[in-house]
């Protein structure tokens, strides 16, 4: 191994301050050539400086007019070796460097996206593709001021992070755009440009005179009014929160047609699917408007956390993205309190307690050696985990003390770089607490524990035996000697009301006494990142205050149940009487909660002899709310019911397999495709959904045909006919879904979105499975990182017996360096889940046969 390896590091030699960039851009023949000037400090004399760049071909480069002798490339380290002809001596230098390079089909670096006949180019540089662009020092710590100019085909709109400084029309139909300098400085991967024939809402500013506006493509803008206000509202919050002005300049939003996150926090040029910004309320449903705020509030949270204080290197990432999860949720509800929406921030740490269970988990914090183990990491420990180990500390220290604790944070290292630890120190000295050691054993450590509460009752009040231990899917793995000091804050109830009671339990046992206490429920308003498990005792007390509890206690109380149930250890008989303790529950979260785990059993656990008797089941749960709410909604609705309409039609039509629904569904959307009666958007893509079932040929033609007529005028049309078409289980059909996402009938963004529940299905994930083995080499291998990680994901969802030899063996023949993590996690799914689809089938077949009364 060389000292250019994929580990590779910049040292502190050269240091750049400032690059002046230019790039003419063709469209046409999607090339690019480019000239920079960096300005430099060299701390000691050299011939040679080093790097990053990668396809690209430098043509010509020189220090100060010292001429280049020789550029040499390292390909695993992605580094140029630039040789000049003389020793350049420590000091301030201007480095300039010419290149050519491409503007590429994948989706990092400077790439193309095309709609019609419409053609763009656009950037996304995180983690490291900024050096596929231009050569730089390609490293979140070597921040540098940036001053862009782009030659490009007249007739576009050219948008950048800074505002247009000039623009003029020169020859050849070109026009040279211009953009001011950043006012800080900036990591490379946080540089954005995007050429294209865009079109803008009316520019709006903030009550502190920012100026923004929404860019897309044509014929789209004007439905960006919602997502626009959006960002509005959130600069102005999160100034408040943080109590620095807006660091830079203006906010604009891009919807670029193709794109592969959901969206990138480039500073004054945020980017995005354009599905997250065309959205109002004439063509989105109300999820999608929450998606779409909370995305913009995510994304302005990190202009301040994460662009004008950076990590230092990629083992930090989670930094950035936790915090900009957790406040931007903050932002988001506190904006919008008819919402209640920190209901939705507990039912998403779902997914984040799934992946944390594994064995094959990684650490919040985690050492990322390189670029592609960094791209593993956008996942939901980094997000979801480490958002919700926020507010848990939050929680514990108090709002005031947390948000003292940022204020500091931000103030000391602004426009610089810093680490998880600068952060907590910032909190030790805002609450006076020892948050250091508490928040280093969470972030630090793989996994979480499961506090298990023995429960007697003594005088009048509740005696608590606690212990913890690390919780894993496979409830039979090696136990673990892993202890947390796990912040626990016990809701319980007496005669006169509900209290709470906080502990800090930081040993593997510990005692509690609560007087006065007739029940006890361990995780109050769902804000612990712990699983939980009453003794029978103290499960049966419960039972008198469900109904008491706050609904994000009872969609946690739901989600917890499943968890131990699809564990082993609790019982399916045991769950579905905790369902049946919550009948007639109206809270749409809650009934969210029911449905992922019923839908679960759908999928994995139902057999031939058992799917009528659980049809009946899910029949019986959601028919008494459908027949109260119906197919649509009521003027004056509230938006929670106008999202439970959606789940309810959903089990009734997918899981229940009911006739009247299922025709009924079609009807409508019959009548949505002749236009003689558009469906509300609440609900709409459930029903087209759920109308595709029992779906032919002709129906499938249709569905492909308005998805193609809507990408010039609704992005959120184009998404439900799209998404609908993994929802055809007439084999023949499925396979032509199958097809078509492996073909350019689906862009390449969105094929991950449909293959991973495509697996999960029943009736399609056997032609799904055969089209995925198929395509693998040809498409998936050459994907991009994120895209390629979807992939493996979905193979992970064929938790079948008949299926989970194969799959596991698949994923390790196709295991490369840029899926290592997600192929472990995925072979670990697949073995845990195929057990629990084992056992859960026999045990639902048995409590199907059981009256509600004997569960």
């Amino acid at each position: 191994m060389t000292e250019y390896d994929r580990n590779f590091r910049l040292t502190k030699d050269v240091l750049p301050s400032r690059y002046d960039l230019r790039f003419h851009l063709d469209l046409d023949h999607w090339t690019s050539t480019g000239w920079e000037r960096i300005a430099l400090t060299s701390k000691k004399a050299s011939r040679e400086i080093v790097l990053h760049a990668v396809e690209l071909d430098i043509t010509a480069a020189n220090v100060d007019g010292i001429a280049l002798e020789n550029a040499r490339f390292e390909t695993d380290a992605q580094v140029a070796i630039l040789r000049f002809a003389k020793e350049i001596p420590a000091g301030d230098h201007a480095l300039e460097i010419e290149w050519t390079g491409g503007i590429r089909e994948s989706l990092r670096g400077l790439y193309r996206s095309v709609r019609g006949e419409e053609r763009y180019a656009a950037t996304q540089f995180e983690a490291a593709d900024a050096r596929r662009a231009f050569p730089c020092f390609d490293e979140p710590e070597f921040k540098a001021k940036f001053a862009l100019e782009l030659v490009h085909p007249s007739g576009n709109a050219a948008i950048a992070n800074m505002p247009v400084a000039s623009g003029e029309d020169i020859a050849d139909h070109r026009t040279r755009t211009r953009f001011r300098e950043t006012p800080v400085r900036i990591s490379t991967y946080l540089v954005a440009f995007t050429v294209g024939p865009y079109e803008s809402t009316p520019e709006t500013k903030t009550p502190s005179k920012i100026p923004v506006r929404c860019w897309l493509p044509p014929g789209l803008a004007s439905q960006a009014i919602f997502a626009r206000d959006a960002h509005v509202r959130s600069v102005e919050w999160l100034q408040d929160y943080t109590a620095i002005p807006y660091p830079f300049i203006k906010v604009d939003a891009i919807g670029i047609p193709d794109f592969e996150a959901g969206a990138m926090e480039n500073p004054g040029a945020i980017t995005y699917r354009t599905r997250l910004l065309a959205a109002d309320e004439k063509n989105a449903s109300i999820v999608t408007l929450k998606g779409v705020f909370s995305t913009a509030a995510h994304e302005l949270t990190h202009m301040w956390w994460g662009d004008l204080v950076t990590m230092r290197w990629w083992t930090d990432l989670w930094l950035n993205e936790s915090f900009a999860s957790f406040v931007g949720e903050k932002c988001t509800a506190a904006l919008n309190p008819e919402w209640r929406y920190w209901r939705d921030f507990v039912a998403d740490n779902t997914s984040a307690f799934n992946l944390d269970a594994l064995a094959s988990t990684h650490p919040i914090s985690i050492e990322a050696k390189n670029a592609e183990e960094a791209s593993e990491r956008f996942d939901a420990i980094t997000y979801t985990k480490g958002a919700a180990v926020l507010r848990m500390i939050e929680s514990y220290l108090g709002e005031d003390a947390f948000r003292a604790g940022v204020r500091i944070y931000l103030n000391r290292h602004k426009e610089a770089n810093a680490s998880a630890d600068d952060f907590w120190h910032a909190l030790d000295e805002a609450s006076g607490q020892d948050v250091t050691s508490i928040m280093n054993a969470w972030i630090k450590e793989p996994g979480h524990p499961i506090v298990t509460t023995l429960v007697r009752r003594s005088n009048g009040g509740l005696d608590l035996a606690l212990s913890q231990t690390r919780y894993f899917s496979d409830k039979d793995a090696k136990p673990s000697s892993q202890r947390w000091p796990a912040p626990l804050v016990l809701r319980y109830g007496t005669a006169n009301g509900m209290r709470e009671h906080r502990l800090l339990l930081a040993t593997a046992s510990g005692h509690v006494r609560i007087d006065g206490a007739e029940w006890i429920y361990p995780n109050a308003g769902g804000r612990g990142f712990y699983r939980w498990q009453l003794d029978e005792t103290g499960d049966r007390l419960l039972d008198a205050g469900v109904k008491q509890l706050a609904p994000e206690e009872r969609l946690a109380l739901v989600d917890n149940g499943w968890a131990l149930t699809r564990t082993g250890r609790a019982s399916l008989a045991s769950f579905l009487r905790r369902l049946d303790s919550l009948a007639g529950e109206e809270d749409r979260t809650v009934i969210g909660a029911i449905s992922d785990s019923l839908a679960w059993l759908g999928s994995y656990a139902v057999r031939d002899r058992t799917e009528r008797p659980f049809a009946r089941f899910v029949e019986s749960f959601y028919r008494p709310i459908f027949e109260q709410i119906g197919w649509r909604p009521r003027d004056g609705e509230d938006s929670d019911t106008r999202e439970k309409r959606a789940r309810v039609i959903g089990m009734l039509g997918y899981h229940a397999a009911a006739e009247d629904i299922r025709q009924g569904a079609r009807d409508r959307v019959l009548r949505h495709l002749e236009g003689t009666e558009p469906l509300h958007p609440d609900g709409a893509g459930t029903i087209i959904g759920v109308a595709a079932t029992e779906g032919d040929d002709a129906l499938w033609d249709r569905y492909v045909r308005r998805m193609q007529a809507a990408q010039a005028t609704d992005a959120q049309e184009e998404a439900r006919f799209r998404q609908a078409l993994i929802s055809f289980e007439d084999p023949r059909v499925a396979r032509r879904t199958a097809d078509a996402i492996f073909s350019s009938t689906i862009r390449t963004q969105d094929r991950g979105l449909m293959i991973i529940p495509f697996l999960q299905g029943r009736r399609t994930r056997d032609v799904g499975w055969g089209a995925v083995r198929e395509h693998w080499d040809g498409d998936i291998a050459t994907a991009e990182p994120l895209l390629k990680q979807r992939f493996v994901q979905a193979v992970g969802q064929l938790a079948q017996q008949n299926y989970r030899d194969d799959a596991i063996a698949f994923l390790e023949a196709k295991r490369t360096a840029d899926i290592e993590e997600t192929v472990k996690q995925s072979v670990e799914r697949l073995r845990v889940n195929t057990a629990a689809a084992e056992r859960l089938a026999k045990e639902l077949e048995e409590s199907l046969a059981a009256p509600a009364g004997r569960r």
